[in-house]
Parts: C-alpha cells; sequence; structure tokens
C-alpha cells in the first residue's frame, strides 16, 4: 500500500486546508463590514479563505470557527487588525489611471505653485493610499514642475488601513511590476535599481506623510485640502457609507479643491450637489455649502 495512505487521519488533516463553510464567512463578512466598511460578497468566498489561512497558521488553529472565536474575544483585537490587513485589497502601481495625474501636472499644478510661492500653504491627502504608490506619483510630478516645492509649505498626507502597506510606502521600494506604467524618463529620474527593485529617490519621499487611518472611524484632520485622491477605495462600500464618506470628503476639500475618484465609482446622493464634475472621475468642490 502506499505510504501516504497510511497516514493517521489526524496527520492527514493537518495537511488539509481548513473549509470556510458559508456561515462563517457570513460572520468574518459581518465583521469587516462592521470594522473597515468593506463589503464581502460570496463570490468572495475564496479569496477570504486563501487569505485568512495564513493567519489561522500563525495563530495555531486548526478551523475558521476558532478563529472567529478569537477575533470576536478581548485578546483578539492585536488579530482583529491582522484580519482586515489580510483582507484589504492593495491593487495598485505608479501611474495608475494615467489621466488623473495628466489633470493634475495640465490643470492643477501651477494653481499649487502659484499659492505656494504667495505664501499659502498646499496640502493633498491620498485617501486609501495602499503601498503610497498614487501618493508618490502625485509627490514626482509636482516635483517634476516645480522642483522648489520642498522650499514651501507643501505636504501630501497618506493614509491607509494596512499598516503593512504603509510600511512598504516609507520604505520607498518597489518591485519592476509597480513602477512598470511610469514614463521611462520619470523612471530613470526618480528611482535606483537595487538588488531588482526600485528605490524611490529621497526628495519626493520626503514630501509624503504615511499615517494609519481607518476611514469609518474619526477622522483627526485639523485642516482642510487643496486635492483627495481616492479612488478604487469606495468601490467596496455600501452604496449608504460611500454616500456618507463623499460628503465627509467634500466637507474636507477647500473650495474649488479637487476630489479624484476610481473609474468605476461616482458621486452619489446628497453629495452630488457638492461637486462638480470637470473631467473623467474627476469633482471640483462647489462654493455652495463651503465653510
Amino acid at each position: 500500500m502506499n505510504a501516504a495512505l497510511e497516514l493517521a487521519p489526524s496527520v492527514q488533516n493537518a495537511f488539509a486546508s481548513p473549509e470556510l463553510s458559508l456561515a462563517d464567512f457570513a460572520t468574518i463578512a459581518k465583521i469587516v463590514q462592521d470594522l473597515s466598511g468593506i463589503q464581502l460578497s460570496e463570490r468572495k468566498l475564496g479569496l477570504v479563505k486563501s487569505r485568512l489561512q495564513k493567519r489561522l497558521r500563525v495563530q495555531r488553529l486548526s478551523d475558521f470557527g476558532s478563529y472567529i472565536r478569537l477575533v470576536q474575544s478581548p485578546d483578539g483585537r492585536d488579530e482583529l487588525e491582522e484580519l482586515i490587513c489580510a483582507i484589504s485589497t492593495n491593487v495598485t502601481g505608479f501611474n495608475r489611471e494615467p489621466h488623473h495625474f495628466t489633470h493634475f501636472r495640465e490643470k492643477l499644478v501651477e494653481k499649487l505653485a502659484k499659492k505656494l510661492t504667495n505664501g499659502e500653504s498646499v496640502r493633498i491627502w491620498s485617501a486609501g493610499c495602499s503601498n503610497g504608490s498614487e501618493a508618490h506619483t502625485i509627490a514626482c510630478a509636482m516635483l517634476d514642475a516645480f522642483p522648489k516645492v520642498a522650499n514651501y509649505d507643501f505636504r501630501i498626507l497618506a493614509t491607509d488601513i494596512d499598516k503593512y502597506s504603509l510600511n512598504v510606502g516609507r520604505s520607498g521600494l518597489y518591485s519592476a511590476d509597480m513602477v512598470s506604467k511610469m514614463p521611462s524618463n520619470t523612471l530613470s529620474k526618480w528611482f535606483k535599481v537595487t538588488d531588482g527593485s526600485y528605490q524611490l529617490a529621497q526628495a519626493p519621499r520626503d514630501l509624503v506623510s504615511f499615517k494609519h487611518l481607518n476611514l469609518m472611524n474619526s477622522w483627526p484632520l485639523k485642516r482642510k485640502y487643496d486635492a483627495i485622491f481616492c479612488r478604487n477605495v469606495l468601490i467596496y462600500f455600501s452604496h449608504e457609507d460611500q454616500e456618507k464618506l463623499f460628503n465627509k470628503f467634500a466637507d474636507h476639500l477647500l473650495p474649488e479643491g479637487q476630489f479624484f475618484i476610481g473609474h468605476s465609482e461616482r458621486v452619489i446622493g446628497s453629495a452630488t450637489g457638492k461637486f462638480k464634475s470637470i473631467g473623467s472621475t474627476t469633482y471640483e468642490r462647489t462654493l455652495r455649502g463651503s465653510n
């Protein structure tokens, strides 16, 4: 008889992947939505199973029921954070949806540079920044157009719920596929190849501050922004939460501040009166209702 077939059931089970039942998936999906706003349909069952299997191994748990009991217990607070990091989707890259950066260079940079040279401050927020590629693309674009920007009161805030993605952003070290859509002249100007990876130069990194932020919690932001990028983030939220967040973003924009969202997203509900479309998934904060 084949030796593999003679293994005791307990040993065989050690090599088997635990099954994720619909009931356990529904419980995990509710935990994720309550905590982060992210909605998970049953089509995501396989994805959730594959992403959480590592967490089961780390916690030495044999099934998803035990994992659920852990994250619902007082001892599971740290693991709740790991759960959200594992589930959050981080599909991004430099110069993704490039029409936004074309608009930024052609329509917005000159206006921002004028504010800076007049002694005013400029703030840009990359919300749901993932590994920082979006924020760093903005920084490179600003430096290309206004090389002395670091001498003025200019900052980019980059926030995300995933602490591991934030750490990648802080390091400025990216894989080749992450920078594949960058124009060759920009790539050679701002990146150095290091052991097959691409290290972003210090100048654009110095313009960006990375902070942990759950969009469903309170926002400890003390000022309003000249531009907010929140692209391909709210698509994972319910329509009700999207409307609430669009209104909050509007309230954190300066009058005529610009708002950039993902190609599958649209401003909806009561927030529509606070924005006007000025391009493809590009909006401007209207004066009406601004404080």
